[in-house]
């Protein structure tokens, strides 16, 4: 599991090294970088075992979000445990360490990424269609004469809301495949209708609140809408 990849991290680095230091053959930069970029691919190969795709998109916000957080510090750690020994390498060795860093990380830089996306679209459910963990909030109950109007304004932004979902859940390529580079396009056509559904969420609680009469009645819609609070 990714929480067990990090204490097995500096062992396997020592092993390189070793590889490295006494190897008559091995010892050359290309086949070393090689050799610490087939980590990352195992690293992210088994993040993405940790990660359910099916969850994520059926509403299972909160354990989704702690399994993507938990890859996101796996592959943290691994770029820590790495630059410790390029520094302790550096101080004690006399030869330099002189591997590409670039080409070792680029793949988990772009998987740290994919799961980051992965979140807010998490947060996304949360926000805009009341799902907490496999199951939807209960429906607010709005007072009023417009408390009917107000209702079906909240329920047609969840449809909406549902509709760009199963469109990005539906994307060609593998989602967590970090070589699958249209997932960028699919993802930003994902938050521009985010942006629009901002828009009609922040004109719906307008209205309701020019509906208020009373402080009891604004505390209920302040209530109702807290969700909302941690978005700009």
């Amino acid at each position: 599991k990714p929480k067990d990849i990090s204490d097995k991290l500096p062992r396997l680095i020592s092993l390189i090294r070793i590889i490295w230091v006494n190897s008559p053959h091995y010892n050359t930069r290309e086949r070393l970088t090689a050799l610490f970029r087939k980590m990352s691919n195992e690293i992210i190969r088994l993040c993405c075992h940790a990660i359910s795709l099916d969850r994520i998109f059926e509403g299972y916000v909160s354990s989704s979000k702690e399994d993507l957080q938990g890859c996101i510090s796996c592959c943290h750690a691994w770029k820590d445990h790495y630059l410790t020994a390029v520094q302790m390498h550096t101080q004690f060795s006399n030869r330099g360490w002189v591997l590409d860093q670039t080409s070792i990380f680029a793949q988990v830089d772009a998987f740290v990424q994919r799961c980051k996306d992965l979140i807010e679209v998490c947060d996304c459910q949360y926000h805009f269609a009341r799902w907490e963990d496999g199951k939807q909030g209960p429906l607010p109950c709005f007072f009023g004469a417009q408390g009917p109007q107000i209702t079906r304004n909240l329920l047609e932004i969840e449809d909406i809301f549902h509709k760009n979902l199963q469109t990005l859940r539906a994307v060609r390529g593998g989602i967590l495949d970090v070589k699958n580079t249209s997932w960028h396009e699919d993802y930003n056509r994902f938050r521009a209708g985010i942006k629009d559904l901002e828009v009609m969420t922040q004109n719906l609680i307008t209205s309701a609140f020019e509906l208020v009469r009373d402080v009891e009645h604004g505390v209920l819609l302040l209530d109702t809408f807290h969700r909302l609070a941690a978005r700009e």
